[in-house]
């Protein structure tokens, strides 16, 4: 007789500003960063390097200003997708 398994799953709740707030970063972010690049260093290469590295920027410095003032959250993916209390049904 085979034992039967109850399948479990996780529910992620991810609320619509933190979808925001992170596209408006790499979006934004990512664009000014390689037109900055782009423009300053006259290299394609640097821009797209300026593309990857001007997001991860705005988010430490957003990160370490969440610090200083006492809020201690996260700005990446892991905070988007936090998983919700389990229901007590």
């Amino acid at each position: 007789m085979p034992i039967k398994k109850e399948k479990e799953f996780v529910i992620y709740v991810v609320s619509l500003s933190n979808v925001k707030r992170y596209m408006s970063i790499e979006f934004i972010g990512g664009s000014c960063g390689y037109i900055i690049a782009q423009r300053a260093l006259q290299s394609d290469l640097f821009g797209m390097i300026g593309s990857i590295i001007a997001p991860m920027a705005i988010r430490r410095v957003l990160q370490w200003q969440q610090l200083k003032s006492g809020r201690h959250a996260r700005l990446d993916l892991r905070s988007l997708f936090k998983p919700s209390a389990p229901n007590p049904a």
